[in-house]
Parts: C-alpha cells; sequence; structure tokens
C-alpha cells in the first residue's frame, strides 16, 4: 500500500515494529517535527498514548510505566531543546535499569550546522547514559527501507531490554522531512508519494528474533559454612519466592528493605531504628549476602561492614559496593548463589533476629500511636492500614519513613536509582496507568517541582498524600543545618504555597487532615471516587525531628535490652 510521504511510512514501520514487541504505553508531548509519530502512534487502537504538555514529565511518566511493568515504555518528542528535558528521566533509568525507550524527532541532515531554527545536535543525545543509541535518516520514496527501519528498532528494544548486557534506557533518534502528516502536499511541501511496503513479518512477528544473553552459572563459593547468615533484599530482578526458600533452608533471616517488595511476612524491618547505636554484638552477621542495590542507608552498610564475608549480587551486573570492602561482587542470580551456601544450623539465630524485630516494631508503634501531631513516621506507619497495588514513594525523607515503617508487603517503586525529587507525579501517573489501586507519598517539594506532571490528557486514578513540611526536611537531619549560613533560605526552601489551589488549578481533588486515625478511611474514599487526590498532611519540621530522635533511641534501647536477655 503507497503511503503519502516518506516521513509517514517511516513514522508508521517505527511504531508497528515496537508494538510487535510488546510496546503498549507511549508519552508524548506535542511539536512539529514528531507530528508523523504522534499521529501513527495514535492510529494504533491498542497502543496507550498520553500527551503531556511537558517533555520532562511525559519521559518521567514512561519511566513510571517502565518501572511498573519491567517492560519497555516510550517517550517521543520533537527537535531542539524538547529532547533535552527527558535528560533527567533517562539518568534514573541508566541507574535503575528501566527499559525506557526516548525517540526524539530531528531535523533532516541537510538542515544541520546553518543556523536553521530549532536545529541542534542530537546524535548521542545522552552520552553514556543510554545503552543504546542510533539515528535514522530521512528517508526518500526511492529506496525500500523496510526491512532497515524494522532491524534497527529490533536492535533499540532488544538494548533496552539488557541484550548489551543490562537493561536500561536507550535514544532513537529519527530525521524527518516534510510533510510529518499523512498527506503528499500539506500546504507549503510536497513530496512525493513512498511506493513500497511497510509490511512487517508475517503473524504479527518480529523482524528479528535474538535471545538476550545468559548470565554466567555460578561457581561455588570460597565462603564457610556458618549458621550466622543474613540476606538483605533490595531493589532488583530476582526471585523473591526462591529467596525466602533459600532463606528458610539456610537459617539465615531477611532483611528487607521496601523497595524490596518483601515485606508482609517473616522479614526484618526495623532495622534502621533497631541499629541507631550500631550493630549489636549478639546480631553481628558471619555472612551478608546483599541482593541487588539496598539503598543509601549508612546503617544498612554499617550492618554489612560488621560482617566477615561481604557478598554483593545483582543479575545485571551493577557495582553496588559504595564503601568497597565487599568480599565478593557477583554478576549473578541471587538464587544461584545462595543455592551454593551452606550453613549450619541454628534456630536461635534467626529467633534472635526475628525476637528483636518485633519487639522493636511494638515499642515504635506504640510511640507513634500516642503521638497528638502528624509525622512522616506517623503518615507511613497509617499506610499500613490502607489498600494499596502499588505504592509510589519519593525521595528524601518519605522514602526513608516507609523503609522505616512499612510492613505490608506489594510493589513499592522509587526513583532511587539517581534518587532525585523530580519528576515524581508523572512517575507515579505512569504506575497509575496500570494499576487499579495506586498510592503515592510525596514530600511538598516533590510535588511542587513536577506538577505541570499533571497536565496530560488522560489521568488514572491515584491517591498522593503529600508530607508538607514547608521545604526540605531532610536537612534538619545533615550538617548544613548546624554549620551552613542562611540554612532556611539556601537549603531548607519554604515555598508558602497554597497546595490548595494548585489542587483546584489542575483540577484535581483536594483533602486534608492532621488526624493519623482518620487516614485509612480518607484513602479509601479518595480511591472510592476515582481520578487524582491530593491529601495534605501538615507536619512541623521540629516535631518531625524529635519524633526521629525519639524513635531510633526507643529502638537503640530495645536492641540494648535484647542482648541482656
Amino acid at each position: 500500500m503507497t503511503q503519502p510521504n516518506p516521513s509517514t511510512a517511516l513514522a508508521r514501520v517505527v511504531i508497528d515494529e515496537l508494538v510487535r514487541h510488546g510496546l503498549t504505553y507511549v508519552a508524548i508531548s506535542p511539536g512539529s517535527r514528531s507530528g508523523a509519530l504522534a499521529i501513527a502512534a495514535a492510529e494504533v487502537e491498542k497502543l496507550d498514548v498520553r500527551v503531556f504538555l511537558d517533555e520532562r514529565s511525559a519521559a518521567f511518566a514512561a519511566l513510571g510505566r517502565a518501572k511498573a511493568t519491567a517492560t519497555p515504555a516510550a517517550v517521543i518528542s520533537t527537535s531542539g531543546t524538547a529532547p533535552a528535558n527527558f535528560f533527567p528521566a533517562v539518568v534514573e533509568g541508566d541507574m535503575s535499569m528501566s527499559p525506557l525507550i526516548v525517540i526524539s524527532a530531528d531535523r533532516p541532515a541537510g538542515m544541520q550546522g546553518i543556523g536553521a531554527n530549532q536545529t541542534v545536535d542530537q546524535v548521542e543525545f545522552f552520552g553514556k547514559k543510554v545503552r543504546f543509541a542510533t539515528t535514522i535518516e530521512a528517508p526518500g520514496h526511492e529506496e525500500d527501507m523496510d526491512g532497515e527501519w524494522r532491524s534497527t528498532i529490533d536492535r533499540v528494544v532488544r538494548a533496552a531490554e539488557g541484550s548489551l548486557g543490562r537493561r536500561g534506557p536507550v535514544h532513537l533518534n529519527i530525521r524527518f522531512e516534510e510533510p510529518t502528516v499523512p498527506v503528499t502536499d500539506d500546504g507549503r511541501t510536497r513530496a512525493q508519494p513512498y511506493p513500497h511496503s511497510i509490511e512487517g513479518r508475517p503473524g504479527h512477528r518480529v523482524w528479528l528474533h535474538e535471545e538476550n544473553p545468559q548470565v554466567a552459572p555460578v561457581t561455588r563459593l570460597e565462603v564457610p559454612p556458618s549458621s550466622r547468615g543474613l540476606i538483605i533484599a533490595g531493589d532488583g530482578v530476582y526471585d523473591r519466592e526462591a529467596v525466602r526458600r533459600n532463606s528458610d533452608r539456610l537459617g539465615w533471616p531477611i532483611v528487607a528493605t521496601a523497595l524490596s517488595g518483601m515485606r508482609g511476612e517473616e522479614v526484618v524491618s526495623t532495622y534502621h531504628h533497631a541499629l541507631a547505636d550500631g550493630v549489636p554484638s549478639f546480631l553481628c552477621p558471619q555472612i551478608v549476602v546483599a541482593v541487588g542495590s539496598v539503598g543509601p542507608s549508612s546503617r544498612v552498610e554499617d550492618l554489612i561492614a560488621s560482617a566477615r564475608f561481604r557478598l554483593r549480587v545483582d543479575v545485571s551486573g551493577r557495582i553496588i559496593d559504595p564503601r568497597r570492602n565487599a568480599t565478593a561482587v557477583l554478576h549473578a542470580d541471587p538464587v544461584e548463589v545462595l543455592e551454593t551456601l551452606v550453613a549450619e544450623p541454628d534456630a536461635s539465630w534467626g529467633d534472635k533476629w526475628l525476637g528483636l524485630d518485633a519487639d522493636v516494631r511494638k515499642v515504635l508503634q506504640s510511640y507513634i500511636s500516642g503521638l497528638a501531631s502528624p509525622s512522616g513516621a506517623g503518615i507511613a506507619t497509617a499506610i499500613n492500614d490502607s489498600r494499596w497495588d502499588s505504592l509510589v514513594v519519593s525521595s528524601s525523607l518519605p522514602i526513608r519513613d516507609v523503609d522505616a515503617h512499612l510492613t505490608e508487603g506489594g510493589a513499592v517503586i522509587g526513583n532511587r536509582g539517581a534518587s532525585g525529587i523530580d519528576g515524581f507525579v508523572s512517575t507515579a501517573l505512569g504506575v497509575a496507568s496500570v494499576g487499579d489501586r495506586t498510592l503515592a507519598i510525596s514530600g511538598d517539594l516533590s510535588l511542587f517541582h513536577d506538577s505541570n506532571g499533571f497536565h496530560v490528557d488522560i489521568r488514572d486514578d491515584l491517591v498522593m498524600v503529600v508530607v508538607d513540611n514547608d521545604g526540605g526536611g531532610l536537612f534538619d537531619l545533615l550538617p548544613q543545618a548546624i554549620h551552613a549560613p542562611e540554612y532556611e533560605r539556601l537549603f531548607v526552601t519554604p515555598h508558602g504555597r497554597n497546595m490548595e489551589a494548585l489542587a483546584e488549578h489542575h483540577g484535581v481533588a483536594y483533602l486534608e487532615t492532621e488526624d493519623m486515625a482518620a487516614m485509612k478511611g480518607l484513602i479509601g474514599e479518595a480511591q472510592d471516587a476515582g481520578g487524582v487526590t491530593l491529601v495534605r498532611v501538615p507536619v512541623e519540621r521540629s516535631h518531625d525531628l524529635a519524633v526521629r530522635h525519639a524513635l531510633d533511641e526507643l529502638g537503640a534501647g530495645a536492641a540494648r535490652s535484647g542482648h541482656q536477655a
């Protein structure tokens, strides 16, 4: 079938081959040069197309979708500064190994380097932050390019899925001649029709089929049998149930970070406060196996450092060893590593950890339930009583509170690859595009930083609890709070903005509460009502800081009592 012009033919091939690879979501921002891609995407009925005003928000929404589904999602922009706005999401995608497909429309080669409007050098725009980058040149009508275009798309998708070693973002730069709308004459440019077939493989098959390389099998490790082992479960790709089975076999407790998604069963989750005074001698392990990314907690790193043998394992080959003290950094399947290890049976070891965890949780919850004013800990604890399919948590204090106080299992998603606060609203909306009950916890600065994310044509159901401490409360825990001149203005950055007015501007529902006992009901009502709801919880910074110190003392005290027992 003849296409009205080469740009339309190219765009339709690109979108069709992506869909053949299983692509279901595309975030688009308006633009002329990307018009052929936007139109081609909108023509595919089963493709979920979202239109964002802000390219940075669009990229983070696609990133959220990729994180929620563990499959590629795409973002499309026009040329010029537009794709530069993708960079923060690309950085996060690189660090978190999220399969984000970045597609930038570009001006043809003949317009480069001569001062043509909205023309910048977009080749290898994202440098080493992407797994693979390539440019498709603007086509003419003479050559049949169907196979070349489709094989290029296959390489792009496979690279995002890890064919070159690790999953992550990829960049496809495509040069388009006008017309970029599906006509031969758009009123200012006339083109020859594209006469060649743009049909792909029969049966909706992809053009090329290649298997991603397999991780090499694990050989037996030089680690002696031990009864005093720990598994620290972090964020990453691994079989959670198989890790649990090996935990039972070895008799080694699982210290489960919130992002592991393994809370809710017999795991240790109170480590942040329990280890406030360091690792008690009766809990010092001989062997620690840290699986995936276990987060930036210095207390977790202290726990790892207390062991004689320290194994850091990641199936994607990330080097996650911030103190450079690992006995071994393994590019391997964590389950295969655990299956090579041998333990000397000692039921008391696991009982010590799980018993202390229960004792610490009890004193923490007793203290938090008696607080008269909201705190980050109180909000994170209240989330345990709410129903959610996916919990999306912003960086800074919210993820720390959730890591310390979440007890329920389920998918927990955060942008902890690079730990930025940018793009959080859009990330949450991307996650919500595939979940029935998506709950988010945001800081006030994270909300304001990406409020442009609400400028999207389709918004799914999302309840976002906003911890409003009027600025960056995390800095109260850092040296700047003591030593920095103009501390409040330079670091806390109090905003004094009216969140209800922001919600009204964006057409989202708004609730506010200081009653933690009422939180479950408010969240449930908002979820039942559908749409997007902001739930603001005002938190006074000095009170919140005092609560954190008190919880540390309670956790450390319980650890000391456990040692004496």
